[in-house]
């Protein structure tokens, strides 16, 4: 059975693997991003080449991988924050 301790880094460490693949992904996206951009100029966008459209599907895929990845963390179970309304005197 697992301890309180070891379940907290076990959760630590995937939450740091989850932050690793975040910030490459990112990185990626963002250079393949400035590669189309510098490739298509002033280009007419129905002029894009096979290559070219490869990196379109390419940006697509890693910013919805982005996007999954930021929606969730890694948790022990749900935190439920009730908000707190101010007081007014």
């Amino acid at each position: 059975m697992p301890t309180a301790e070891l379940t907290a880094k076990q959760l630590r460490a995937l939450n740091e693997e989850r932050q690793r693949a975040l910030v490459s992904d990112t990185a990626r996206l963002l250079a393949l991003a400035k590669e189309l951009n510098g490739e298509v100029g002033g280009d007419p966008p129905d002029s894009l080449t096979a290559a070219q459209l490869r990196k379109v599907a390419e940006i697509e895929k890693l910013a919805r991988s982005v996007k999954d990845k930021m929606s969730y963390a890694i948790s022990s179970g749900p935190e439920i924050q009730i908000p707190v309304a101010p007081r007014v005197r």
